[in-house]
């Protein structure tokens, strides 16, 4: 009996990963008129212009920013926080984003 348990853990173990980086992945969506930055599924847009986009989203804060699930999904998708704390910029290759924070708001700016 002893000799299975290590497997089934295992299995068990590789299994909750899986589900949970599937299930990290598809909550965001890359948008192309923004650079293909990743956008959570969840959120709504409530503003377009020409500097960017402007969502609602519960799951933002003006005190603690993002979620860790999205700085995951940015890294995974190769974006790096280049500076900025209270409005972080995310850069890949040569394109940049300015993304803003607060209450229940997230705003995402392409930086010229």
């Amino acid at each position: 009996m002893k000799k299975f348990i290590w497997p089934i853990a295992l299995s068990l173990l590789v299994l909750i990963g899986g589900i949970s980086f599937f299930v990290l992945i598809s909550s965001y969506k890359a948008d192309a008129e923004l650079l293909d930055f990743p956008i959570p599924q969840s959120a709504t847009l409530v503003e377009e212009n020409e500097f960017g986009k402007n969502y609602d989203w519960p799951k933002a804060s003006g005190d603690n920013g993002i979620p860790w699930s999205y700085q995951w999904a940015l890294k995974l998708n190769g974006w790096e926080k280049v500076e900025g704390d209270l409005t972080p910029i995310y850069q890949k290759d040569d394109k940049k984003i300015d993304l803003i924070t607060t209450a229940d708001h997230l705003s995402v700016l392409k930086v010229e």
